[in-house]
């Protein structure tokens, strides 16, 4: 049996190509559950409570770290809004240093959304209502302290907001929060 130069080297790119492959596919043994933050929605005028404070996160089974969060989370409570709606969210700065907030992606005027010109000083609340008036967005909310903002995030303030509307809720997309609609923060 013959082989032209062209089939000796197809057949060594497949051979190659398959050498690189594993014998064998091992499923992945059991390992920490995806963290899903709790839900949290605005219907009807009910106010978003956000406690921006010191806590202890367990990443890995057995030891904790000192993180900041809301609500005592590592990273904060997703937070659903509806298109329409006028949200009252209440922030409250339960930490040692001032901090200023935000909601990347939400359209509202400038003096609404927070931001470095809004410090929240230990101790203060911050209860802006936020009328929401556009379409379904995946947004997050997070510190936009001046000089601090990538610590604070990274000690855990920030979190999901979305917005919904009429289309959206028509989607044939899952939409059963932490069965089959999973919010996904990668933060290192």
């Amino acid at each position: 049996m013959s082989f032209s130069r062209r089939q000796f080297i197809q057949a060594s790119g497949i051979a190659l190509c398959a050498s690189a492959l594993p014998a064998r596919v091992y499923a992945a043994g059991p390992g920490n559950p995806l963290p899903v933050p709790p839900l949290i929605e605005s219907r009807r005028g009910q106010p978003i409570f956000l406690t921006l404070q010191r806590s202890h996160w367990s990443f890995t089974s057995g030891s904790k770290a000192q993180v900041w969060g809301f609500n005592g989370l590592y990273l904060g409570p997703t937070v659903r809004v509806w298109s329409g709606d006028d949200v009252k969210l209440i922030y409250s700065n339960r930490l040692n240093e001032a901090v200023a907030m935000t909601v990347s992606g939400l359209q509202v005027p400038g003096a609404l959304a927070g931001g470095a010109a809004r410090m929240m000083s230990p101790g203060v609340d911050w209860a802006p209502v936020i009328p929401v008036r556009q379409a379904a967005a995946t947004c997050w909310y997070h510190a936009n302290t001046p000089a601090h903002m990538a610590e604070h995030v990274y000690n855990g303030l920030a979190g999901m907001w979305l917005v919904e509307d009429e289309v959206s809720k028509k989607l044939p997309l899952p939409n059963h929060y932490g069965v089959d609609d999973f919010p996904l923060i990668i933060q290192d």
